[in-house]
């Protein structure tokens, strides 16, 4: 089992993460968050994000 509760007083402490938004993050923007290590996305992943999340446009 993972241990959550050691997970958020982590990113509380270092981060300043609210509950809110510590549960709303992906795997992949936590192992960002502590492992800036381990590397970054790749364009095909960048790509996946983008198709998800669509810029708005505004209706004038």
């Amino acid at each position: 089992m993972l241990p959550w509760r050691q997970m958020l007083c982590a990113s509380q402490r270092h981060f300043s993460i609210a509950p809110p938004q510590f549960w709303s993050l992906s795997v992949l923007e936590w192992r960002c968050l502590h492992h800036p290590q381990s590397g970054y996305a790749d364009r095909s992943a960048l790509g996946a994000l983008m198709a998800q999340f669509p810029d708005q446009q505004e209706q004038v």
